[in-house]
Order: structure tokens, then sequence, then C-alpha cells
């Protein structure tokens, strides 16, 4: 299926079959859980995912991000590509990432095509200043997101959700709508060693965005430098 056909993945998500019965199993929806989120937003609401960040999630946190370059910023957009030839098929949660086809070849995702598209899961383009920014946002009581979702909205993103065994990542974890998290922590890690993290011991956010697609043991530097550990953060990681 070409990852570029919104209607034909939403239709594919709609008519398919759960792998696990509701509550039997636990395990992050990798690449097309933005879609299942545009899907609501369409027929719940009449706009799509795009357009709700476009016009009232970026203005809102002032964020340095789009779904969809616009031709002014594309010149700021880094290729990206494999550390090593093997890399897609190394890594662990790997058949989890190849439905649908094409998210991670670079040849797709250096194209203009691609970055302007929405593909919800994967495809936001941003600056590290801008994501840690945004986790800085978000956890912020008296911040940009209590006042667009409100106090008892802002306070249920940011909680606990569930916590168990990972299928996709094979280890124990607690996640929220959205992030990993723990008594230091609320954390993200990005396809091919990204990750953006918010220290709660600390009060510090930071963000690392690489081009060059490989493990988190960049990140993992970073974090051990500034007092931080991401042992949260699974070392395949899904997202960008």
């Amino acid at each position: 299926m070409d990852p570029l056909d919104d209607a034909g993945l939403l239709d594919s998500l709609a008519n398919a079959e759960p792998e696990y019965a509701p509550g039997a199993g636990m395990g992050e929806h990798a690449l097309t859980y933005g879609h299942l989120i545009d899907g609501v937003l369409r027929a719940a609401a009449g706009t799509t995912l795009g357009a709700v960040f476009r016009e009232v999630v970026g203005p809102a946190l002032g964020l340095d991000a789009w779904f969809g370059v616009p031709e002014h910023a594309l010149a700021r957009v880094a290729d990206v590509e494999y550390a090593r030839p093997d890399w897609p098929r190394a890594q662990p949660a790997a058949d989890w990432l190849a439905v649908p086809d094409g998210p991670l070849d670079p040849a797709l995702v250096n194209s203009e095509a691609w970055r302007g598209s929405v593909f919800g899961a994967v495809s936001l383009h941003a600056s590290a200043t801008g994501l840690a920014g945004f986790l800085d946002g978000i956890t912020d009581e008296d911040g940009p997101l209590r006042a667009l979702l409100g106090r008892e909205a802002h306070e249920e993103y940011l909680a606990p959700q569930a916590t168990g065994y990972d299928e996709v990542f094979g280890t124990e974890l607690t996640w929220t709508l959205g992030f990993l998290r723990d008594d230091a922590k609320i954390a993200k890690g990005g396809i091919g060693g990204s990750a953006v993290w918010r220290s709660l011991r600390h009060g510090h956010s930071c963000a690392y965005l690489t081009r060059r697609l490989d493990d988190h043991s960049r990140a993992a530097a970073i974090a051990a430098a500034l007092s931080d550990d991401l042992s949260v953060v699974p070392v395949h990681s899904a997202r960008a």
C-alpha cells in the first residue's frame, strides 16, 4: 500500500482485525496511530489532524514544527540516512515498523512529497529546540497546553494510563497518552536514535534529533551528562 494514500490506510485500519482481545496485551502502535486520530477527528469534528495542528496546536504552543513543511522552510530539512545498510531489519521492533512499507525508506522520507504529507506518527518535522520547548510547555501547570485543554484534560494527558509488558519493546513500560513515564521523567524515543525528555527531578527538557539512523546511545550519552537516565526509553523506540 502507498504510505501516502491516506484514504486507503484509513480504510485498511477500519477493516483490520485486532491482534489481541481488548485488555489482553499492550504494545506501542508504531506507525499508523496518527491515522486513527485523524479518522476520529474527521468523523467526530469534521476536521483533520493536520488542520488541528496547523490552526490550533501549533499557534497555541508556538512550535517550530510542521505537518506539511511549507516551501520557505524546506531548505532547513536534513536528509536522513542509515548508519549501516541493515539498520531497518536489525531493530528488535522491525516487524512493527514494516506496515505500511515506506516510512523507513530514505528515498521516500527525503522526498518533497513526504515532507508535505501528514503521516501523523512519523512525518512531523521539527527542530530539537522546538521539541524541547514542547515538553517544557506541556508539563507547565500554568503553560499554554493547560490553557488550551483545561486543567482536567491536561492532567489526564500526562497521567499514567497503562503499565505492563509492552509486546513491541519487550519490556515493562508505563504509558501516558503518548509518552513514556516514570518517577524521574516524561519521555519519548524517536526512530533512529532521536529522543526528547522532561526531567521531573531537575526541571529541564532536552531533545536530541539525528538524521543518521542508528541506536539511542547518543541520546543516552547526552542524558547521562545531564544526570538524567533514559532507561525508560527503549533502545528501538519507534517514532521521530
